[in-house]
């Protein structure tokens, strides 16, 4: 299944062709004009960086101008977004969606209702805007860039992290980044990781058209979990028990020789020719619970022209998994009994074996960790080539409960000891007293999987996608691995989660 865009058909055959025609034409023009705008777009690229306090004369080629501004208020904020009144006024109907909306009395339903303030046309709330005050300043980071060509294989990670600020790492961001001409080879993806991403693109080329690998934009959780626990991502696993001490053997009467037979030294203590019990042994601990998935933040993409197909990717943080319980220790084993003996008063008993230790109980597997939850996407960018865009919007899928540990074995039985002849005999028949064996620890209960979380919202120019039915695997930091789709493979970035 893949997500498509239900306000829009597919492009028939000879539309395709078309677009293939002009994506052509467009890569030529890139060749011949090196990444120059046209004029309008040129106005536009420089009209956004005067805006965002950057001089677009000083941005030549592939220069840069990177600013952090102090950003002291949401109206501050709303001055960054690109949405025209128009789109604030569309995106206003769309913005409580279900998925927000079902959140609207917890805390992120203040940071909800904000950021409607923000990109939509949603009205400042007083009283939410004095329970958000403790994250103003806003840390903010804005990049402008006149034109930006990333090649086959590369990813442009746009993501900044709140070290810069001195801020722990799940406050939030906003990243502003303003382009010129932004040119994807086959393969290539712009990245960005668990920020408010503002991202105004005046040109955007795709050169995957003629292959089956697309070109992403990707809007991806932060690669870390942000609830307030400690520790790594995936549950750690409980340790194994201790296992029972072994039970010591019997003991015999002490006696001394005559010409009579055995003596007893001192008289006999009842029970001290029996075997010990073995010692029982300890639980295994349990496993931890994993952590919440990343958070994918609300992102604003705004597109001036597209040539070629592109792919956006959203996709919500995977729960880490739970942590497996313990193994149980094993039992002790009893104590051998002591034999019988005879003696000038009678025939001693053997001693009884000890009976085995309880093996100790397996410990309980860990619950998986919750998916992250996700924000509102919106993309923009003209409606003829609305038809070019393949949405990918993936839900957050909760982490694996951890297994339960192992149930430790039961100690063997202690042997009793051997009869001592009767009187006139020279064997024994009678059974050996032996002890029992120790019942088995039980295994521990496995841990409950975490809760998948709903996708996050995308709407491309206001209309609503169908998200995917199945969470992405996205795989960790480092490591990039592909979907497949009707359309060919497609490279997912690198994120997922890591020990914070």
């Amino acid at each position: 299944m893949q997500a498509t865009f239900s306000a829009i058909s597919e492009p028939a055959a000879g539309s395709m062709i078309r677009a293939d025609a002009d994506l052509k034409a467009l890569r030529n023009q890139l060749r011949e004009t090196r990444g120059r705008l046209t004029a309008a777009q040129e106005r536009a690229f420089a009209g956004h960086a005067h805006r965002l306090g950057h001089d677009a004369g000083q941005l030549q080629g592939g220069a840069e101008l990177v600013s952090y501004p102090i950003v002291p208020s949401v109206a501050a904020m709303r001055a960054l977004a690109a949405a025209t009144p128009g789109q604030r006024r569309r995106r206003q109907q769309v913005f409580f969606n279900p998925v927000i909306q079902i959140r609207g009395r917890l805390g992120q339903g203040v940071h909800d209702r904000l950021e409607a303030a923000v990109f939509a046309d949603g009205e400042i709330d007083p009283e939410d805007e004095g329970r958000g005050i403790r994250h103003f300043p806003f840390p903010t980071r804005i990049l402008s860039v006149r034109h930006r060509q990333v090649h086959s294989g590369e990813s442009w990670d746009l993501s900044i992290r709140g070290e810069h600020w001195g801020r722990d790492d799940r406050d939030d961001i906003l990243n502003v980044v303003n382009v010129g001409s932004l040119c994807l080879e086959p393969g290539a993806s712009v990245v960005v990781r668990g920020n408010m991403l503002i991202l105004v693109i005046q040109q955007l080329i795709c050169q995957g058209g003629e292959s089956d690998v697309r070109c992403q934009l990707a809007i991806l959780p932060t690669p870390f979990s942000v609830d307030s626990s400690t520790g790594p991502f995936d549950g750690t696993s409980g340790p194994a028990g201790r296992s029972g001490t072994d039970g010591a053997g019997g003991a015999g009467a002490l006696t001394a020789p005559t010409l009579a037979g055995a003596r007893l030294v001192r008289p006999v203590v009842p029970g001290a020719a029996d075997g010990r019990g073995g010692g029982d042994a300890a639980p295994g601990g349990n496993g931890a619970k994993g952590r919440t998935g990343g958070a994918t933040k609300i992102a604003e993409i705004t597109i001036g022209e597209l040539a070629g197909p592109l792919t956006v990717l959203a996709a919500g943080g995977r729960g880490g998994d739970g942590g497996h319980g313990g193994d149980g220790g094993d039992g002790g084993a009893g104590g051998h009994g002591a034999p019988g003996q005879r003696t000038l008063r009678g025939v001693l008993p053997p001693g009884r074996g000890g009976d085995g230790g309880r093996g100790g109980h397996g410990g309980t597997g860990g619950r998986g960790g919750h998916g992250g939850i996700s924000s509102n996407v919106f993309v923009s960018l003209p409606p003829s080539r609305a038809g070019r865009v393949l949405v990918l919007a993936h839900p957050s899928g909760g982490g694996l409960g951890g297994r339960g540990g192992h149930g430790g074995v039961g100690g063997e039985v202690g042997r009793g000891g051997t009869h001592a002849p009767e009187p006139g005999t020279a064997t024994v028949r009678r059974p050996r007293p032996d002890g029992r064996a120790g019942p088995a620890g039980t295994d521990g209960s496995a841990g409950y999987d975490g809760r998948g979380r709903p996708a996050p919202p995308v709407f491309v120019n206001e209309c609503a996608v169908e998200p995917m039915a199945a969470p992405a695997q996205i795989p960790p930091p480092g490591a990039v691995r592909s979907l497949d789709t009707r359309r060919g493979a497609i490279s997912v970035p690198a994120t997922g989660g890591e020990g914070r």
